[in-house]
């Protein structure tokens, strides 16, 4: 099923009004994500585990102006410094790998 650019604003915005979003902001634009702390297991196998915890926030592409590695935002009221912008392989959303100040 594809998902147009004004269904996933639809989706958002219905998320946010029930209180399932965060708000993002970068710069002067505020829009709603999704916040999500993924785990990622680096090694397995015959190898000791190594896991990391890293804290993701997916948003619709192209809504935050300015947005590039390096860039100071606020999820959910936590500054934050976008460590990576990795689109989704439809290109309507991107995932932003963040890292503390």
């Amino acid at each position: 099923m594809y998902l147009g650019e004004s269904d996933i604003t639809a989706i958002l915005a219905d998320l946010a009004a029930a209180g399932g979003g965060v708000a993002v902001t970068l710069g002067g634009t505020t829009v709603t994500g999704l916040f999500d702390r993924e785990v990622v297991e680096i090694l397995a196998g015959d190898m000791p585990a190594v896991v990391s915890a890293e804290e993701i926030v997916h948003v619709q592409s192209g809504v935050l102006p300015g947005l590039q590695s390096g860039a100071a935002i606020t999820v959910g009221g936590a500054a934050y410094v976008v460590l990576k912008v990795l689109p989704y392989g439809d290109g309507a959303m991107v995932r932003i790998a963040l890292r503390t100040p």
